[in-house]
């Protein structure tokens, strides 16, 4: 069942403050979502979902959701169509000074049956009560991504990527913006300009270095990054990263590729120059010097990045490196011995000029 899927091993805490809601349907007037908590978490056994539980609160908001068994959505995730005969669903929204309730059940007849209260009135089952559960279902799957399994093919059927590319920015949670840029990469061909969206969209809208570095990663493994759009798009989008782990994953992302243009390799390794990790930058430098995109003058680069790196063994098993590539260039080598006198550990230096030596005599 899709929706087992979508659940299948899912405990996302996400927080987040300064957060706007997605459209004005599913947030009305009264409901300030301006800080907001969103816990979404469900338990599986043998495939078969036992329970899910979402709480949602913020302001003068609050959604309380509490599931059992098995339950099915239509397509477009914007109503539940049936819960298994031992499944139920419990489902309380405070919005302002408007309270809405909705007990769903099967009966025997496996007929579903549901018990909708407003401010403690039951009302009937309408339109305006369809409208209401299908906005919160959508706002729901728009900050934990619960829905993709139906929403994504429903999306890409009726406007290929670029319905899943809009969907995307209306998203309230990196989690759920990542998980469908990530399975739009994953699962279609795209051309550049739909990868470069992607990334656009990952730099601006992401504030999570961890699901924007899930993105690049992915887009790098299926981009040639021989479009000078979305070379730059990738590089900015690393360069608005804070962390150097995550910004270093994705350079090497870049090196794992079995074939980088000069262009790109030279602007990755550049992009390791911002790092405050020393150890981060030699990861990535590393990686650049065991690529066949990094040969000759492109040593150059590679020697500058590493002399902003205060550690000395880390300038010196980066130039060891350069050294093991093979012969290198007049300019190359005047690089080489700059950074070498940058080292002030008589150890390393030593080192880096014996591995110089070694390589010019082979």
């Amino acid at each position: 069942m899709k929706s087992r899927r979508a659940a299948a091993g899912l405990t996302v805490m996400l927080c987040a403050a300064a957060l706007i809601p997605a459209t004005a349907s599913a947030s009305p007037p009264e409901c300030q979502r301006d800080k907001r908590s969103i816990e979404t978490s469900a338990q599986q056994r043998d495939n078969d979902l036992l329970r899910w539980r979402v709480r949602w609160s913020g302001g003068n908001c609050r959604i309380d959701l509490v599931a059992t068994g098995e339950l099915r959505f239509n397509n477009e995730f914007t109503d539940i169509t049936a819960i298994s005969s031992d499944g139920t669903l419990d489902l309380v929204d405070v919005d302002g000074s408007t309270t809405r309730r909705l007990a769903m059940r099967s009966d025997r007849s496996n007929n579903l049956v549901r018990t909708y209260y407003v401010n403690d009135r039951e009302q009937p089952w309408d339109d305006a009560g369809k409208r209401w559960l299908a906005s919160l279902l959508i706002g729901l799957d728009r900050m934990s991504g619960i829905g993709i399994d139906y929403r994504f093919p429903t999306l890409l059927a009726a406007g290929g990527p670029l319905a899943v590319l809009d969907e995307s920015e209306k998203m309230e949670s990196d989690y759920a913006r990542s998980l469908y840029l990530g399975r739009l990469v994953d699962r279609e061909r795209l051309n550049d300009a739909e990868y470069q969206r992607v990334l656009d969209i990952a730099s601006r809208e992401m504030r999570s270095d961890y699901e924007t570095s899930r993105v690049l990663r992915g887009v790098a493994d299926h981009v040639s990054f021989n479009n000078d759009a979305v070379r730059v798009s990738y590089l900015a989008a690393v360069s608005r990263m804070s962390s150097d782990y995550e910004r270093s994953r994705c350079l090497q992302a870049v090196f794992a590729k079995s074939s980088v243009s000069h262009e790109m390799a030279r602007g990755a390794v550049r992009a390791a120059s911002d790092f405050s990790s020393d150890y981060e930058r030699s990861r990535v430098l590393l990686a650049a010097l065991e690529s066949k995109a990094i040969s000759g003058d492109d040593f150059i680069p590679v020697i500058e990045t590493t002399m902003r790196s205060r550690s000395d063994y880390e300038k010196s098993r980066v130039l060891r490196a350069v050294a093991e590539k093979g012969a290198m260039s007049s300019d190359a080598r005047k690089a080489y011995l700059r950074a070498a006198d940058t080292i002030r550990s008589d150890y390393e230096n030593r080192r880096v000029l014996s591995a110089l030596v070694k390589q010019e005599t082979r």
